[in-house]
């Protein structure tokens, strides 16, 4: 592993402490992907190379990102208020369109029966 290597592989992992779950999840990611880029895993990098297989332990990415800290009932009603939200919004948005065609057919049917 090169010096650019660990550097590279230190910016990413010092984005794990954000705030923001996301920035963490995709710092996580890099991380992860940098070490397979490089052609080795976390066992051989922190030093141990026989630990994982000693121990039983299969090698693969974990998938499923846990977020401590965050209240996802908190985080389901936000996203179910700003989705109503939009609703009603988009719902007058359809009713002003609907009176708008309705003046434009009343509209274009009195100047027929001008024209008759």
């Amino acid at each position: 592993m090169t010096s650019a290597d660990l550097s590279k592989l230190n910016r990413i992992l010092g984005m794990l402490g954000s705030d923001n779950p996301g920035e963490r999840a995709a710092a996580a990611l890099a991380a992860d992907r940098l070490v397979r880029k490089m052609g080795t895993n976390w066992w051989a990098l922190l030093g141990e190379p026989d630990i994982g297989r000693r121990r039983g332990i299969r090698q693969e990415a974990v998938r499923t990102v846990r977020e401590w800290g965050v209240e996802h009932q908190k985080a389901a009603d936000a996203r179910l208020r700003q989705v109503r939200d939009e609703n009603e919004r988009l719902e007058k948005e359809v009713l002003r369109l609907r009176r708008r065609l309705s003046d434009l057919a009343a509209r274009q049917q009195r100047l027929r029966l001008q024209e008759d």
